[in-house]
């Protein structure tokens, strides 16, 4: 009888002891990315992917592009991310954070340059709220950072 005692306290301390791992443990710590990926899912000859493709290159979308976003083109048909809705047509543009990780709709069809830059100051936002980090804010320090280092060389 003492020994089913004995068992079983062991047994109930080693199931208690499993069951309140520490939070940290158990909380994947979230990965900040230097920049949102933009995945272009595009095709050869695509009159509106190339539309899209020149608001891209307007000054205010390209100046926001090129600070906080990376591009990664793929073709229509090729492998996306598995947690992403497949591309009904082209062009079709997703915002990713870490891991593939959706920031915002995708960008579906041509835009103007004010609905891109609604697109692309929205993904900034969610990036913030997702990752608890003005990525603006980030770039200016790293900026800071490498003007002070630069000036007392």
């Amino acid at each position: 009888m003492f020994l089913v005692k004995y068992i079983t306290v062991i047994f109930m301390l080693f199931f208690i002891s499993n069951c309140s791992t520490p939070e940290e443990q158990t909380k994947k710590e979230k990965v900040i990315p230097d920049r949102i990926t933009m995945l272009f899912v595009t095709q050869p000859e695509c009159p509106s992917c190339d539309k899209l493709e020149k608001v891209m290159s307007l000054e205010a979308p390209k100046k926001l592009i090129d600070n906080y976003f990376q591009i990664k083109k793929v073709y229509l048909g090729e492998k996306i991310p598995d947690n992403l809705i497949p591309p009904n047509g082209t062009p079709t543009v997703y915002f990713l954070g870490s891991n593939d990780e959706v920031l915002v709709e995708p960008i579906i069809g041509e835009k103007n340059e004010t609905a891109l830059m609604e697109f692309l100051n929205d993904s900034l936002y969610e990036f913030k709220v997702t990752y608890g980090v003005d990525i603006r804010e980030l770039k200016k320090s790293e900026n800071n950072e490498t003007n002070s280092s630069k000036s007392s060389s």
